[in-house]
C-alpha cells in the first residue's frame, strides 16, 4: 500500500493541492472550516504530517498545557472529580484540531507556578490551562504579561480580563441556602473547599449574605474549609452535631464530602431526613446511589471541560478574552423534599 501524500487527501476532498498544503501548515489563508475538513480526511487516509517541520516554519508547539493537581502515590481518600476526568473532556474539543493536550501533573500550588513560568519562558507549549485558581493569582498574572494563551478553570479578581469556564457558584450556594431556610432550617453548615481557593471563597461570601436574606444569624462554628474527602466529611459532622445547637443542614462542596457526612451520621445515630440532611454539589452524580440517594447541584464534568478546550483554541487563535468568560448554573436535582420530619 502506497503512503498517504498531500495529493491523496487532495483527491478524497475535492481541494487543490496547494489549498491542501496550505491547511497542514496552519496557513491563515485557509478558512477553519476548509481545515477542519482537511484534518479529518488526513485521519482518514492515515496520512502522517511532519510536525517538526511544521513547528520549524511556524514556530507552533501545538501543545495546549494542562496543568492539574494530580493526587500523590499514598493519597488514598477520594476528593471527588479527578484531574483524568477533565482531560478528557478537553481531549475531545481539541480532536479535530492540530492541537494536542500534555498534562502537567503537579502536587501543589507552587509546582504549578513554575511549570507555568517554565512554559511560558521557554515556549514548551501555544496555550495553557490551569485548574485550582486562587482569588489573586499570580500564574495568572504571569501568562497576561507575556501576552500568553490561557483559560483558567475557574474565576479570579484580577483587573484585567481573562478567559475562564466555572460553575456559578455564587447563585448555586444563593439558592442552595435560600431553598433550605424555605423548609424550615435554621442551622445550615457550609462544608466549603481549602480556604485559598477561588471558588471556595465565592461560595463563603454567598453564604453569608444567602443567610442574611433569609433572616438567619451567621455562626462560624458551621463553616469548615479543607480538602474535600469522606474523612473531612465525616469528621466535620462528628464536631458539628456535638454542638449545643447542632445544624440541621450540611451543604457540602462534593460528593465525597457528602459521602463521608453519611458516615458521620450513621456514628452520631442520625437519621437523614428526620435529625438533618445532607445536600451536595458536584459533577459525577454519585449521590444518585447514596441510601437515601440527597439532593444535589449537578454539572456533568464533560460541559466544563470540553468549554475549555473550546476556549483555548479560540484564544491561541486571537480571541479577546472578554468573549472567552463562561458562568454555567449546575442543575439542581431535588431527590428529597428536605424538611425534617420530626416524629
Amino acid at each position: 500500500m502506497q503512503r498517504p501524500t498531500i495529493k491523496t487527501i487532495a483527491q478524497e476532498t475535492g481541494l487543490s493541492i496547494a489549498t491542501v498544503s496550505k491547511a497542514l501548515n496552519d496557513s491563515p489563508q485557509v478558512r477553519p472550516e476548509t481545515r477542519a475538513i482537511v484534518v479529518a480526511a488526513a485521519e482518514r487516509v492515515g496520512y502522517q504530517l511532519n510536525m517538526h517541520g511544521v513547528q520549524l516554519r511556524t514556530g507552533k508547539t501545538y501543545q495546549v498545557a494542562a496543568i492539574m493537581t494530580a493526587p500523590g502515590p499514598k493519597q488514598n481518600e477520594w476528593e471527588g472529580v479527578e484531574y483524568a476526568q477533565l482531560l478528557s473532556g478537553i481531549s475531545w474539543a481539541l480532536d479535530e484540531s492540530p492541537y494536542r493536550v500534555s498534562l502537567y501533573a503537579v502536587r501543589n500550588f507552587e509546582e504549578s507556578l513554575a511549570t507555568i513560568r517554565q512554559i511560558v519562558s521557554l515556549k514548551k507549549a501555544d496555550g495553557i490551562i490551569v485548574t485550582g485558581t486562587r482569588d489573586d493569582d499570580p500564574r495568572v498574572r504571569i501568562m497576561q504579561e507575556a501576552d500568553f494563551p490561557f483559560v483558567t478553570y475557574g474565576t479570579t479578581s484580577h483587573e484585567a480580563p481573562h478567559a475562564f469556564v466555572d460553575a456559578d457558584n455564587e447563585q448555586m450556594i444563593r439558592l442552595s441556602v435560600a431553598r433550605l431556610a424555605e423548609r424550615g432550617h435554621r442551622r445550615i453548615a457550609l462544608v466549603n473547599p481549602v480556604a485559598e481557593l477561588s471558588y471556595a471563597i465565592t461560595r463563603f461570601e454567598a453564604y453569608r449574605r444567602a443567610l442574611e436574606t433569609a433572616g438567619l444569624s451567621f455562626d462560624p462554628a458551621l463553616v469548615v474549609h479543607g480538602h474535600l474527602t469522606p474523612a473531612f466529611g465525616r469528621q466535620n459532622v462528628l464536631t458539628m452535631s456535638g454542638l449545643p445547637e447542632p445544624p440541621t443542614a450540611y451543604i457540602c462542596a462534593n460528593e465525597a464530602s457528602a459521602l463521608g457526612a453519611f458516615s458521620g451520621f450513621h456514628a452520631r445515630g442520625l437519621v437523614h431526613g428526620r435529625d438533618a440532611v445532607i445536600n451536595a454539589t458536584d459533577d459525577l452524580n454519585v449521590s444518585q446511589y447514596f441510601a437515601p440517594p440527597i439532593t444535589t447541584y449537578f454539572l456533568p464534568i464533560h460541559e466544563p471541560s470540553e468549554l475549555l478546550g473550546s476556549y483555548i483554541l479560540r484564544r491561541m487563535e486571537g480571541e479577546p478574552p472578554e468573549t472567552l468568560q463562561a458562568l454555567i448554573m449546575p442543575k439542581l436535582i431535588e431527590r428529597s423534599d428536605d424538611r425534617l420530619l420530626r416524629p
